[in-house]
């Protein structure tokens, strides 16, 4: 499962960078376009860009320990109050995104089914940039609940052991 769920957050990543240069992209061609006097309007493209490369983006950075994490109190703790907190943080997380990948996978399959579109000049169907959102919230929970499991079977977090590592 942990290799599913690593190869998952690999492909977040790289979907995440991906939309990251796609907004690079659409912001140069907007300046060229403006210089030869033509206007060509990417705001909302940007935009769906910049929802996808965020949400995407949360897996990777959480898999790869790069979340901001407060540790010092967790640190000086015991280990079993530490474990006590890392549970309890991870299943609040789970709770939290759960909750929010449940709806948002719900909001994107009912856009889908009324056929809403965006209200730009695009006009694109609004369910294609919700699915990176959904996909990305998805994504991170199981990627938390691995971690969740993890502590409850006291084995150390990977989120905690990467950010050790690469601290050094």
């Amino acid at each position: 499962m942990r290799r599913l769920i690593e190869q998952l957050a690999l492909v977040c990543g790289y979907l995440a960078a991906f939309f990251l240069v796609g907004i690079a992209i659409a912001t140069l061609t907007q300046i060229v376009a403006r210089q030869v006097g033509q206007a060509i309007e990417t705001t909302e493209l940007s935009g769906f860009f910049l929802a996808a490369s965020t949400f995407l983006g949360l897996a990777y950075t959480f898999v790869n320990g790069g979340h901001v994490r407060i540790g010092l109190m967790a640190q000086f703790a015991p280990k079993r109050v530490r474990t006590a907190v890392e549970i309890w943080v991870c299943a609040v997380g789970a709770f939290v995104v759960g909750f929010a990948a449940w709806h948002m996978t719900a909001f994107t399959i009912e856009t889908y089914k009324f056929g809403d579109l965006s209200p730009g000049l695009i006009a694109a169907p609004l369910w294609i940039p919700q699915s990176a959102v959904s996909f990305g919230l998805i994504v991170l929970l199981l990627a938390i609940l691995e971690q969740l499991t993890l502590v409850l079977t006291g084995q150390p977090a990977r989120y905690e052991t990467n950010i050790d590592s690469t601290a050094e």
